[in-house]
């Protein structure tokens, strides 16, 4: 099975992970992500689990063996859409993510990853300020 759920947006591949995973598509999703990053040189790695609501114990070792997988392959995580549900078991299965940004939804993922980007790419904090304000500015 390949799943149509990775996108390459810039330097960024974007990760919206299906609602209702066997653990065999589980595996073969994980795979994907890494093939994707080594494919396209991803620099930074968003996994949207937006449409996830329910997580064993399997499920929540994939969210954190991904994201130490993305790491090990010179990639950043984002991860947003965590459910409350899905939180829960993730702190009772003691897991910690220490390395990864966490964000409420897809839109705070984005604009997350603009701003490490602009990092990475030396752009210094107030620059940054003023890039967003001309941004916003543009939208009006």
């Amino acid at each position: 099975m390949e799943f149509t759920n990775i996108q390459k947006l810039e330097n960024l591949l974007l990760v919206a992970v299906p609602r209702d995973l066997m653990d065999d598509e589980v595996i073969q999703l994980r795979r994907e992500v890494l093939q994707a990053i080594r494919k396209y040189g991803s620099q930074m790695v968003l996994l949207d689990f937006s449409k996830v609501d329910i997580c064993d114990s399997f499920f929540g070792r994939f969210i954190y063996s991904t994201s130490k997988m993305v790491e090990l392959m010179g990639a950043q995580v984002i991860i947003s859409g965590l459910q409350d549900v899905v939180i829960e078991t993730m702190v009772e299965l003691g897991m910690t993510l220490p390395n990864v940004d966490a964000v409420l939804d897809l839109d705070d993922a984005l604009a997350l990853s603009r701003s490490l980007s602009r990092r990475q790419n030396g752009v210094a904090p107030d620059e940054e300020m003023l890039l967003e304000s001309a941004v916003a500015a543009e939208e009006e």
